[in-house]
């Protein structure tokens, strides 16, 4: 087969470019050809041979960068000669939208157009996101956006049923097919004293971990204020890893006087983030956004406890037998120090969340049921 993967946030660092990587790589190793069409963004270019970065509209570039502060939002690709050209070469059986934003874009719009079987994966709970920027007429815009997209196609991926029941209520028709992003780690990771040295922290430190984009839509001075009691008396550190808003972040860590324990690494390579798990004590979450949680999974695949507030996926990604699940913010910061003071109980914690991660999260079984939906879809 031949699939061509369009994408409007490729290859930033985030959960979508992870689970296109990881599909890239499983269809190619399986025989399968694969290309991603996706804006060109400065400063970053062709990451691998099966990508095509798209001419970017510089209208489409200053509006959402005057409207979010962040170019790297910006949803609209002008490029639709180009994109022709890719799908013209590459001659794809089958398209594969894997960023659905406030408008259509070229790709989305060609594929609808194409004739050839069409995949939505909906990675995002974009209503909480135009929510967190737009208010209620934002959320209003991505609910029907959500609905209106995932009706054009002839099926719909989802990491979990709780996306599934969302797009659903939205009025969404397509078949939709549960599969959860595979995941996996380095088998080494970086020594505390290697890490201290790095970002500049007391070796006997508590570390406590976040990973992800450091940005409101993911709850962040929230979470900073949760774990404010364990950096106060400066034997912890917040370590958060991740593109965003760092500087807002770090205003806020001062507002609360603990600027000095939160540190902000910035976008790190996917395989330098992982060895870094392994290095912490407790890995700390706080979205309420999330449709898979891939970096909690990381987590867990690496022996870190995890302390995370309830979310709309916490049954199914991180379960009260495999996690700390805090369910009063108040309640954050005690539960982890419980955790730490329990080494009986954080081991029992940490091995039946790695033996659930691998069990519910598998790569090979993520691929397979990727290639047989497509494959269904082309022979029908």
């Amino acid at each position: 087969m031949n699939i061509l993967v369009g994408s409007v946030t490729y290859p930033l660092a985030n959960g979508v470019t992870t689970s296109i990587n990881t599909s890239v790589d499983g269809f190619l190793a399986r025989g399968h050809k694969v290309a991603v069409v996706a804006p060109r963004y400065d400063g970053i270019g062709k990451s691998r041979p099966e990508h095509y970065p798209i001419t970017s509209s510089e209208l489409g570039r200053w509006f959402m960068a005057a409207w979010h502060k962040k170019e790297r939002l910006f949803s609209a690709t002008s490029g639709t000669g180009e994109i022709a050209k890719v799908i013209k070469q590459f001659e794809p059986d089958a398209f594969w939208l894997h960023t659905l934003s406030w408008s259509s874009n070229a790709f989305e719009r060609l594929m609808v157009k194409s004739g050839q079987p069409t995949v939505l994966t909906y990675h995002t709970l974009v209503e909480d996101y135009g929510r967190a920027y737009g208010g209620e007429v934002g959320a209003w815009r991505m609910r029907n956006r959500s609905r209106d997209v995932a009706n054009k196609m002839d099926a719909v991926i989802v990491p979990s049923q709780v996306i599934a029941k969302r797009l659903e209520i939205y009025g969404a028709t397509t078949p939709t097919t549960v599969i959860p992003t595979g995941i996996s780690i380095p088998d080494t990771h970086y020594s505390r004293s290697e890490l201290a040295a790095r970002f500049h922290f007391p070796s006997d430190a508590k570390v406590l971990l976040y990973v992800g984009r450091v940005s409101r839509e993911k709850n962040i001075n929230k979470l900073v204020r949760m774990v404010q009691p364990l950096l106060q008396d400066k034997s912890s550190v917040l370590l958060l890893v991740g593109p965003g808003d760092v500087l807002e972040t770090n205003d806020y860590a001062n507002e609360l006087r603990v600027g000095d324990r939160v540190i902000c690494t910035g976008a790190l390579p996917k395989e330098d983030t992982q060895r870094i798990y392994g290095a912490c004590d407790a890995f700390v979450f706080a979205s309420q956004t999330e449709t898979q949680g891939l970096v909690i999974g990381e987590a867990m695949l690496a022996d870190l406890p995890v302390v995370a507030l309830t979310s709309p996926i916490q049954p199914e990604v991180y379960p009260d037998e495999v996690a700390v699940v805090v369910r009063n913010d108040k309640q954050f910061a005690p539960s982890v120090r419980q955790i730490w003071s329990n080494d009986k109980k954080r081991q029992q914690l940490t091995a039946a969340a790695k033996k659930f991660v691998e069990k519910n999260f598998s790569i090979d079984g993520m691929i397979t049921k990727q290639i047989q939906l497509f494959e269904n879809l082309i022979d029908s």
